[in-house]
């Protein structure tokens, strides 16, 4: 295998678990409406990734866990 066909693999996967999550979401909104809207869950993404972002530069969590959220944010 190729370094390309890994990271695609991974990015393919982090889409694919961003849509099951969706998907959730948007059953959890039709058996319970007025709960969670589909702008707010489409906006999940970029918070997600700007939350493991400040998690990744803060210095009070452990030096593993920020090697390993700066490699899922690479």
């Amino acid at each position: 295998m190729t370094w390309w066909s890994i990271l695609l693999s991974v990015v393919a996967g982090l889409v694919l678990i961003y849509l099951v999550l969706l998907g959730l979401l948007w059953r959890s909104r039709s058996l319970y409406p007025g709960t969670v809207s589909m702008r707010d869950a489409l906006r999940l993404l970029p918070d997600l990734i700007r939350l493991l972002r400040r998690l990744a530069a803060d210095p009070n969590v452990p030096r593993g866990v920020r090697v390993r959220l700066l490699l899922l944010l690479a």
